[in-house]
């Protein structure tokens, strides 16, 4: 069967469903039933309501008219509000989820920074009793941890930044379209210098609070 085009359709995309709308023919309906799939009956049909509000009393109104002219219910209705809602919710769900594996991660990132910090306190006992003994204040013994810990948690927010964008330029590389946005990068840092100043806090002050000479005394 020998077809003339008579136009072509703007992009539509995919349905909710996954069927791609833009590799799609359009015939009359009596050409196609008689001549291509030798149906006489419709298989799907498609319902557009002007307002929004209107689907749920529109999709009662089908199935009413449905029923009574089948005289039974043989057929599906997709409510287009419900699958997008469906979908919202699911996209909720799931970013619910990596938060919270986010925040674990977090804390556990907090757990190793601390530790690492209080080995670094244990093992510099000495030399913190020498710079207090030649006149170092507890501030600022408190603040040179603070700051070792802030610069540990920056290189690793450093690193992953880096990785996360090196992933995205590898993952464009294949034609998949991709957003840059400044707020992630900034709440990776800022993440990783709320870490570091709570987690490092406690080997900071344990640092701070040492008695020079018993520090001094240690090996």
């Amino acid at each position: 069967v020998v077809f003339q085009v008579i136009g072509i359709l703007h992009p539509l995309g995919a349905t909710p469903w996954g069927q791609d709308q833009d590799d799609v023919l359009y015939v009359p309906f009596t050409t196609g039933s008689l001549r291509l799939t030798g149906q006489r009956h419709l298989r799907s049909a498609t319902v557009a309501v002007a307002e929004v509000a209107h689907i749920d009393r529109t999709q009662t109104d089908i199935e009413t008219l449905l029923i009574a002219r089948h005289g039974l219910e043989d057929f599906r209705i997709r409510n287009m509000a419900a699958i997008i809602e469906t979908a919202s919710e699911t996209q909720r769900t799931m970013t619910l989820l990596l938060g919270i594996v986010g925040v674990i991660s977090l804390v556990v990132g907090g757990i190793g920074v601390m530790n690492i910090m209080l080995v670094s306190v244990t093992e510099r006992t000495r030399e913190i009793g020498i710079r207090m003994a030649t006149g170092a204040r507890t501030r600022n013994i408190l603040q040179q941890f603070l700051i070792e810990a802030l610069v540990v948690t920056a290189l690793g927010g450093a690193i992953g930044v880096a990785f996360g964008l090196g992933t995205t330029a590898a993952v464009a590389a294949f034609g998949t379209p991709v957003v840059y946005a400044l707020f992630p990068v900034v709440l990776a840092f800022g993440c990783a210098f709320a870490i570091g100043l709570i987690f490092g806090y406690l080997p900071a002050r344990k640092a701070a609070r040492l008695d020079p000479v018993v520090a001094l005394a240690s090996e």
